[in-house]
């Protein structure tokens, strides 16, 4: 029957099973296993590497596959160099250090017969950005020594679909579909159906927090919104009225010039038509009594200047008057 390798005996594997391994990371009943240099950003598709000195910076929300540091080889051969007729699985579970800090890990599985580099996801999902150093501990393997009637007929790296055999660094996805499957073969949910709310507020934080946010802000939005129309209609209606007001007064205005011009002109062109009349009709008068020329021109010269004086007089008078 399978049974769970304690300390002494994960001893055992370090140097052939467990290479690059370090003894101060065996537990009672597993072994730590450290971050390597391999990352994927799953967010932005990129692959990036650590080094010494280095560390990895995980944002609030994002998810990362990350390499071991240690390499691992589950091959029948070398593990029945220490377990004769045995052989070994593990599992892959989080740290409860990780786990107090936010990061959300898959447990999974290292099938018999497995060799290379583990592949592990990790998710941020606290609200702090989340640092891990190169070659940190960071999951932990639990191992199964399996006896001759629990040893698999074919081990892992032996069936034509054991794509990750031999894993160095990130192995991606081997999964395929179709390029343009028929959208009649498509199963989904109905996107009218979709409530945006809904699922931030179901995603976890801080997907849950946002989806708050932005409802709290909806209402405070359409708030402004109304207001701002208020005051939009305000302005125009405001506006309407005082340029009915200022046509009007223009209006009153040109109507009050044209007014005061009529009056003052007809006034100064009926004194000048007066005038001419009078002072012809006393030239007359004075040629029948026999004035000379020079003081008929002297007495025309002096009303000729009253006249003006009048006219002066009038145009410079208040228009109110």
């Amino acid at each position: 029957m399978a049974r769970i390798l304690p300390d002494r005996e994960i001893q055992k594997l370090l140097g052939k099973v467990i290479l690059h391994s370090d003894p101060a990371r065996i537990n009672p009943n597993g072994m730590e296993i450290r971050l390597g240099k391999h990352v994927l950003f799953q967010s932005t598709d990129e692959e990036k590497q650590l080094g010494d000195d280095s560390y990895l910076k995980v944002l609030p929300g994002e998810s990362v596959i990350i390499s071991s540091y240690e390499h691992f080889d589950f091959r029948r051969e070398t593990v029945q160099e220490i377990f004769p007729g045995c052989e070994l699985m593990a599992l892959v579970t989080p740290t409860t250090t990780m786990m107090r800090e936010g990061i959300l890990q898959p447990a999974t599985k290292v099938d018999s017969g497995w060799a290379g580099n583990l592949n592990w996801g990790l998710r941020n999902s606290s609200v702090r950005d989340f640092i891990l150093g190169y070659r940190e501990p960071i999951f932990k393997l639990t191992f199964f020594l399996l006896d001759e009637n629990e040893v698999p007929d074919i081990p892992y790296g032996q069936r034509p679909d054991d794509r990750y055999q031999d894993t160095e660094g990130i192995a991606r996805s081997t999964r395929k579909i179709p390029a343009n499957p028929a959208k009649s073969k498509i199963i989904s949910s109905s996107l009218e159906r979709l409530d945006p709310n809904k699922q931030l507020r179901e995603a976890g934080y801080p997907f849950d927090h946002i989806g708050r946010e932005l409802t709290e802000l909806q209402g405070k939005w359409e708030v402004v919104s109304k207001d701002v129309v208020l005051l939009g209609n305000k302005i125009t209606d405001e506006t309407k009225k005082i340029s009915e007001k200022v046509d009007e007064s223009q209006k009153r205005s040109l109507e009050k010039v044209e007014s005061l011009f009529q009056r003052k002109f007809l006034q100064i062109f009926g004194m000048i038509v007066g005038s001419i009349s009078v002072m012809f009709g006393l030239v007359t008068f004075l040629k029948t009594q026999g004035v000379a020329g020079a003081s008929l021109a002297g007495m025309a010269f002096v009303l000729g200047l009253a006249i003006y004086g009048v006219i002066f007089f009038l145009t410079r008078r208040n228009p109110a008057g």
